[in-house]
């Protein structure tokens, strides 16, 4: 990164010295068309007193002083025009390189910030299971404990399981993913969704607002990807009141979805990133909440392949409220 940033100031200082020289360039060859110039005119006139005799002679009103003229201010034209393309081709280059150096240090960011997610979210699923099976080995349990560890490490190995998927579903779609579109009741779909996440999450207090029967052309598979992720998401950020409401409606010929949570909220800076690849609120180094940046960007990519729309905006009072048209 150091050597990065010494690159960078090297290279604004290279620039810095071509946009010096391109000024001084234009100064020397001001200078030298203007001494032709007066070389020229007092070349005419000398050969206009000797040629007729006159000692005192205006040459301005002559017209081949006029064409010298002429001649000297294209060439003055000329220089500037070729100095203020040069120079803005200059800054044009300067802002490119500018913003590729930047893109180049979020990604890396990026990079930084999925990977250190990644390591944690693999290693605390594993953990926890691998912690289970040790206590089945080194120690004789009740069958009610027996029961009680078993379902926490399903829980484990199913949280495992939805992040390497994430992370299939995202590495497809950075390529060309089969969507199977298809007639498909929403309000099943969203309502049989919700309730497998009730059930997987207790602790959540899940409000419906669906209105019945209402069909769509969607994928199904990666519908039920965006609904998950929603959700998850929703829960994700609601650290003390973990209330969601979930609403579908069907005004004219547009579906849309909206899941409403009264978390923490987004901070109006961060809602043009969310839904970028690995991009997650906060430092990887400082941040509580489990994830890998992966969700929202999933979201956004399937809801765009079914030619729909996503906004993010702050909730009634407290939180987030994201609405998916279709």
């Amino acid at each position: 990164m150091k050597k990065n940033k010494r690159l960078r100031v090297l290279s604004f200082i290279v620039i810095g010295y071509m946009l010096m020289a391109l000024l001084w360039w234009a100064i020397l060859l001001h200078r030298k068309n203007t001494e032709v110039f007066v070389l020229k005119s007092d070349l005419l006139k000398e050969q206009f007193m000797n040629t007729a005799g006159v000692a005192n002679v205006d040459v301005t009103t002559m017209p081949e002083f006029k064409e010298l003229k002429s001649e000297y201010e294209r060439q003055m034209y000329m220089i500037f025009g070729e100095a203020v393309v040069f120079g803005i081709t200059l800054i044009l280059g300067i802002y490119f390189i500018n913003r590729a150096y930047v893109r180049e240090l979020s990604a890396a960011d990026k990079q930084k910030n999925f990977l250190l997610s990644i390591t944690h979210e693999l290693k605390s699923p594993l953990a926890s299971i691998n912690l289970i099976l040790s206590t089945f080995i080194k120690r004789d349990l009740p069958s009610d404990k027996i029961k009680e560890l078993s379902s926490d490490g399903l829980k484990e190995s199913t949280r495992l399981e939805e992040l390497f998927n994430k992370i299939l579903i995202s590495t497809r779609l950075d390529q060309a993913y089969p969507f199977n579109f298809e007639s498909v009741n929403i309000s099943n779909l969203i309502s049989t969704c919700a309730n497998r996440f009730q059930n997987l999450h207790p602790e959540a207090k899940l409000i419906y607002n669906i209105e019945p029967e209402i069909i769509h052309s969607v994928d199904q598979e990666s519908m039920v990807s965006v609904i998950k992720n929603l959700l998850e998401n929703a829960l994700k950020y609601s650290p003390d009141e973990k209330e969601i409401t979930i609403d579908l409606r069907r005004p004219g010929n547009q579906t849309i979805i909206e899941v409403s949570d009264h978390g923490i909220g987004i901070p109006k800076e961060e809602k043009a990133k969310i839904f970028d690849q690995f991009y997650r609120i906060g430092s990887e180094d400082t941040r509580a909440s489990q994830g890998t940046g992966l969700g929202l960007y999933i979201v956004k990519q399937i809801v765009h392949a079914h030619d729909g729309s996503i906004k993010v905006n702050n909730n009634d009072g407290l939180g987030t409220k994201l609405t998916i048209t279709l």
